[in-house]
Protein backbone atom coordinates (compact mmCIF):
# COMPACT_ATOMS: atom_id res chain seq x y z
CA UNK A 1 0.00 0.00 0.00
CA UNK A 2 1.05 3.36 -0.68
CA UNK A 3 2.14 5.83 2.31
CA UNK A 4 0.75 8.92 0.44
CA UNK A 5 -2.77 9.56 1.00
CA UNK A 6 -4.70 12.88 0.15
CA UNK A 7 -6.69 14.38 2.24
CA UNK A 8 -9.81 16.38 0.72
CA UNK A 9 -11.87 18.67 2.62
CA UNK A 10 -14.57 21.00 1.42
CA UNK A 11 -16.74 23.65 2.89
CA UNK A 12 -20.25 23.82 1.18
CA UNK A 13 -23.73 25.87 0.99
CA UNK A 14 -25.38 23.13 3.41
CA UNK A 15 -25.70 19.78 5.18
CA UNK A 16 -27.41 18.15 2.78
CA UNK A 17 -25.67 17.02 0.16
CA UNK A 18 -25.80 16.67 -3.93
CA UNK A 19 -28.27 18.06 -5.63
CA UNK A 20 -29.71 20.60 -2.56
CA UNK A 21 -25.69 21.75 -2.00
CA UNK A 22 -22.72 22.36 -3.72
CA UNK A 23 -18.80 22.46 -2.93
CA UNK A 24 -18.02 26.31 -2.77
CA UNK A 25 -14.24 25.99 -0.90
CA UNK A 26 -12.06 23.05 -1.24
CA UNK A 27 -8.42 21.72 -0.63
CA UNK A 28 -6.52 18.82 -0.75
CA UNK A 29 -3.45 17.90 1.07
CA UNK A 30 -0.88 14.84 0.50
CA UNK A 31 0.03 13.02 3.28
CA UNK A 32 3.17 10.58 3.60
CA UNK A 33 2.96 8.11 6.42
CA UNK A 34 6.23 7.28 6.14
CA UNK A 35 7.63 10.64 7.13
CA UNK A 36 4.44 12.08 8.81
CA UNK A 37 4.46 15.16 6.97
CA UNK A 38 1.97 16.74 4.91
CA UNK A 39 1.80 19.21 1.99
CA UNK A 40 -1.44 21.38 0.73
CA UNK A 41 -1.38 20.93 -2.75
CA UNK A 42 -4.45 22.04 -3.61
CA UNK A 43 -7.01 25.58 -2.41
CA UNK A 44 -9.83 26.87 -4.14
CA UNK A 45 -12.95 28.77 -4.37
CA UNK A 46 -15.76 27.52 -6.66
CA UNK A 47 -18.09 30.57 -8.53
CA UNK A 48 -21.22 30.57 -7.98
CA UNK A 49 -23.60 33.85 -8.25
CA UNK A 50 -24.41 35.23 -4.33
CA UNK A 51 -27.80 36.20 -5.42
CA UNK A 52 -28.84 32.95 -6.82
CA UNK A 53 -27.11 31.14 -4.05
CA UNK A 54 -29.85 33.14 -1.91
CA UNK A 55 -29.54 34.57 1.62
CA UNK A 56 -29.63 30.67 3.65
CA UNK A 57 -26.73 29.54 2.09
CA UNK A 58 -24.55 32.58 1.92
CA UNK A 59 -25.04 32.63 5.99
CA UNK A 60 -24.26 28.87 6.15
CA UNK A 61 -21.15 29.06 4.15
CA UNK A 62 -19.74 32.53 6.27
CA UNK A 63 -20.87 30.74 9.97
CA UNK A 64 -19.18 27.41 8.73
CA UNK A 65 -16.08 28.71 6.87
CA UNK A 66 -16.15 32.03 7.17
CA UNK A 67 -16.38 32.47 3.11
CA UNK A 68 -18.09 35.95 2.01
CA UNK A 69 -20.02 36.39 -0.65
CA UNK A 70 -17.30 37.86 -2.81
CA UNK A 71 -14.49 35.18 -2.14
CA UNK A 72 -17.54 33.51 -4.03
CA UNK A 73 -18.16 35.28 -6.85
CA UNK A 74 -14.35 35.69 -7.35
CA UNK A 75 -14.11 31.85 -7.42
CA UNK A 76 -13.09 29.52 -10.66
CA UNK A 77 -15.83 27.73 -12.53
CA UNK A 78 -17.26 24.26 -10.60
CA UNK A 79 -15.78 22.05 -14.24
CA UNK A 80 -12.26 23.87 -14.09
CA UNK A 81 -11.72 23.03 -10.16
CA UNK A 82 -13.26 19.42 -10.34
CA UNK A 83 -10.64 19.13 -13.49
CA UNK A 84 -7.95 20.43 -11.30
CA UNK A 85 -9.04 17.75 -8.15
CA UNK A 86 -9.30 14.92 -10.53
CA UNK A 87 -5.65 15.56 -11.57
CA UNK A 88 -4.08 15.71 -8.80
CA UNK A 89 -6.14 12.79 -7.02
CA UNK A 90 -7.34 10.55 -9.94
CA UNK A 91 -5.98 6.79 -9.63
CA UNK A 92 -4.61 8.05 -5.62
CA UNK A 93 -5.45 6.88 -2.03
CA UNK A 94 -7.90 9.61 -0.46
CA UNK A 95 -9.98 10.42 2.83
CA UNK A 96 -11.63 12.67 4.68
CA UNK A 97 -12.08 13.22 7.87
CA UNK A 98 -15.87 11.77 7.82
CA UNK A 99 -15.66 10.23 3.98
CA UNK A 100 -19.04 9.60 4.50
CA UNK A 101 -19.71 13.58 4.84
CA UNK A 102 -16.80 14.37 1.71
CA UNK A 103 -17.04 11.75 -1.04
CA UNK A 104 -20.75 10.52 0.32
CA UNK A 105 -22.73 13.59 -0.21
CA UNK A 106 -21.13 15.72 -2.63
CA UNK A 107 -17.81 14.17 -4.32
CA UNK A 108 -19.68 10.90 -5.88
CA UNK A 109 -21.39 13.13 -8.48
CA UNK A 110 -21.00 14.95 -11.43
CA UNK A 111 -18.68 17.06 -11.56
CA UNK A 112 -16.63 16.00 -9.28
CA UNK A 113 -17.67 11.92 -10.34
CA UNK A 114 -14.71 10.03 -7.68
CA UNK A 115 -16.31 6.85 -8.39
CA UNK A 116 -14.31 3.91 -9.30
CA UNK A 117 -11.30 7.00 -10.08
CA UNK A 118 -9.92 6.57 -6.70
CA UNK A 119 -9.31 4.28 -3.52
CA UNK A 120 -11.26 5.84 -0.83
CA UNK A 121 -9.48 4.91 2.45
CA UNK A 122 -11.09 4.97 5.92
CA UNK A 123 -11.99 7.71 7.91
CA UNK A 124 -9.79 9.94 9.72
CA UNK A 125 -12.35 10.12 11.96
CA UNK A 126 -13.04 6.18 11.96
CA UNK A 127 -10.74 4.94 15.24
CA UNK A 128 -11.61 8.26 16.89
CA UNK A 129 -13.57 8.01 20.02
CA UNK A 130 -17.29 8.38 20.28
CA UNK A 131 -17.35 12.21 21.15
CA UNK A 132 -14.88 12.78 18.27
CA UNK A 133 -17.31 11.79 15.38
CA UNK A 134 -19.46 13.36 13.05
CA UNK A 135 -23.17 13.29 14.80
CA UNK A 136 -24.53 14.68 11.67
CA UNK A 137 -22.99 16.23 8.46
CA UNK A 138 -23.46 19.76 9.10
CA UNK A 139 -21.20 19.08 12.47
CA UNK A 140 -18.35 17.92 10.31
CA UNK A 141 -15.91 21.02 10.36
CA UNK A 142 -16.77 21.99 14.07
CA UNK A 143 -15.73 18.04 14.80
CA UNK A 144 -12.66 18.34 12.96
CA UNK A 145 -11.47 21.30 15.19
CA UNK A 146 -12.47 19.92 18.26
CA UNK A 147 -10.89 16.73 17.92
CA UNK A 148 -7.91 18.57 16.55
CA UNK A 149 -7.85 21.25 19.89
CA UNK A 150 -8.23 17.93 21.68
CA UNK A 151 -5.70 15.19 20.40
CA UNK A 152 -3.28 17.48 19.26
CA UNK A 153 -1.84 20.83 21.37
CA UNK A 154 0.06 23.80 20.49
CA UNK A 155 -1.61 23.76 16.97
CA UNK A 156 0.82 21.93 14.84
CA UNK A 157 -0.81 22.69 11.84
CA UNK A 158 -0.74 26.45 12.34
CA UNK A 159 -4.21 27.29 11.21
CA UNK A 160 -5.22 29.31 14.32
CA UNK A 161 -8.61 30.17 14.06
CA UNK A 162 -8.69 29.60 10.45
CA UNK A 163 -11.96 27.66 9.50
CA UNK A 164 -11.84 27.19 5.74
CA UNK A 165 -11.39 24.37 3.34
CA UNK A 166 -7.27 24.82 3.38
CA UNK A 167 -7.71 24.67 7.48
CA UNK A 168 -9.99 21.62 7.62
CA UNK A 169 -7.38 19.96 5.49
CA UNK A 170 -4.26 20.73 7.68
CA UNK A 171 -6.16 20.01 10.64
CA UNK A 172 -7.38 16.69 9.14
CA UNK A 173 -3.97 15.69 7.46
CA UNK A 174 -2.39 16.20 11.22
CA UNK A 175 -4.29 13.71 12.79
CA UNK A 176 -4.20 11.20 10.46
CA UNK A 177 -0.62 12.03 11.00
CA UNK A 178 -1.08 11.34 14.93
CA UNK A 179 -3.80 8.91 14.31
CA UNK A 180 -1.18 6.93 12.20
CA UNK A 181 1.52 7.10 15.00
CA UNK A 182 -0.91 5.81 17.33
CA UNK A 183 -1.52 2.62 15.36
CA UNK A 184 -5.13 3.69 14.70
CA UNK A 185 -5.08 4.71 11.04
Amino acid sequence: MSEEIFVIQAITTGPDGCPYDEIVDIAVCMVDLSSNTYETVYHNVVYYDPKKLGKAKLDYISGIGGLYAEEIYAGDPERKVADDIMEIIEEKNIAAFDDKQEFGRYMSFDPWNITLRTTVMPSVSAKMPISLKCRTPADEPITIRKAYRRLLRNDPAAVGTGRRAIHLAQMTSELMIHMSGKGKY
